[in-house]
């Protein structure tokens, strides 16, 4: 069986260390992350939205994603971002055309007050205003509520998660949760 687990969250919600500490808990399972292919390619994830870089990057992340499913048992997660119903369904019909047989979601369901914390806390991040000398250059400046808005609308925009097609929906509290909580609970996943 080929098994993709699919994130879904807003930024900062944990997603990424969430998966770092799953794939320590069962090694064997194969990660592909948009963010680390960006950072691989340009050094960051805050890009120029009219440079390409974003789109090349998905090119990659999909040539990866192709490559793991030549196995003919595999589990893997996909780290990528997808804020609605149709980039989530559109997910999922790529991942069967590349020979998925399970697409899961986890959904992460992180309070805001948390989001918002860390969002902060990501370098490359900073406060419009902020002038606090940055080393790199290579910093994207948010408005003060801007985790909070996006909270709030990416949480909207998942509203139908449940049927948007995926095998399975699993709601994920990273701060109440561990992967191991998730493991029992994901029918396909032992230990």
């Amino acid at each position: 069986m080929r098994e993709v687990i699919v994130t879904a969250g807003t930024r900062a919600a944990g997603k990424s260390t969430f998966c770092e500490k799953t794939i320590a808990l069962i090694p064997s399972i194969v990660e592909v992350s948009r963010d680390k292919i960006l950072i691989e390619l340009f050094g960051s994830t805050s890009l120029s939205p009219y440079g390409g870089g974003h789109y090349y990057a998905y090119e990659k992340m999909w040539e990866a994603v192709k490559k793991v499913l030549q196995a003919p048992k595999v589990t893997m997660i996909l780290d990528v971002w997808n804020g609605d119903s149709e980039e989530r369904k559109s997910i999922i019909k790529q991942l069967r055309k590349l020979g998925a047989d399970r697409v899961v979601v986890w959904y992460f369901t992180t309070p805001v007050e948390t989001v918002s914390e860390w969002f902060w806390r990501k370098p490359g991040i900073a406060k419009m205003g902020d002038t606090s000398p940055r080393t790199d250059g290579k910093v994207g400046y948010y408005s003060e509520d801007a985790p909070v808005n996006d909270h709030k609308l990416f949480h909207l925009y998942a509203e139908d998660i449940d049927s948007d097609g995926f095998d399975e929906v699993i709601r994920v509290n990273p701060l109440t949760m561990n992967p191991g909580d998730i493991i029992p609970m994901q029918t396909s996943l032992v230990l």
